[in-house]
């Protein structure tokens, strides 16, 4: 079942940027199916839908871990993994 993924980055839009193209580019090939980013604050929220909760799971205990650890970002303490009953792209 799909799945939506909200959390924030407690990092400044600069920062973000600068890692977004290297973890869009493993983001894709694992599966993700959208994502979205936004001004919060100082700090940067993000919304993303991937086809299932195990596919999340891989990808944030992996690739994303790794990269925010190397842009020294700390991991997120507000991480919600929600049920949809669709996600669909027009």
């Amino acid at each position: 079942m799909a799945v939506m993924v909200t959390f924030t980055l407690k990092t400044d839009v600069k920062t973000y940027q600068g890692l977004h193209a290297q973890m869009l580019a493993l983001a894709l090939p694992a599966g993700m199916l959208f994502h979205s980013s936004h001004e919060s604050g100082a700090q940067v929220g993000i919304v993303d839908f991937w086809p299932s909760a195990e596919a999340w799971n891989s990808f944030a205990e992996g690739p994303l871990a790794e990269g925010m650890k190397a842009g020294g970002i700390a991991p997120p303490d507000d991480l919600k993994v929600t049920p949809v009953l669709n996600a669909d792209s027009r």
